[in-house]
């Protein structure tokens, strides 16, 4: 198990990823959600230089050519990569799930079931 290190400022950090995702990234979205590291305030880096990724659920009105297809996950999202935000010197990747079935029912029930921590943040 790799060692996770906690940036002890996570208000700080959450409040400037928010606003920046907000600035250059949401345009493209109905409403979006955070979820993972980032709306637990569990977000940081890990020893081996890993970092926490910015988790973003959303439908996008287009994909934008620039993203990064990562492929299908967990039977109920797509992943794109679509850009890095740097914190604390560590560039932190921001993922793009988009649910298959182009609704957000999965995420609810996966909130419910796995007892994550949902934000919306558009």
């Amino acid at each position: 198990m790799k060692n996770k290190i906690i940036y002890p400022n996570q208000k700080e950090i959450h409040d400037k990823i928010i606003r920046i995702l907000k600035e250059k990234y949401l345009n493209n979205f109905g409403e979006a959600y955070l979820i993972g590291s980032l709306a637990s305030g569990k977000f940081g880096k890990y020893e081996n230089q890993e970092v926490s990724d910015i988790d973003i659920v959303a439908i996008p009105n287009k994909i934008n050519k620039k993203w990064i297809y990562e492929g299908e996950f967990h039977e109920w999202h797509k992943r794109y990569q679509i850009g890095e935000i740097e914190i604390e010197n560590n560039l932190h990747p921001i993922s793009l799930l988009i649910p298959l079935k182009d609704n957000f029912k999965d995420l609810f029930k996966l909130e419910k079931k796995l007892n994550w921590k949902i934000e919306k943040i558009k």
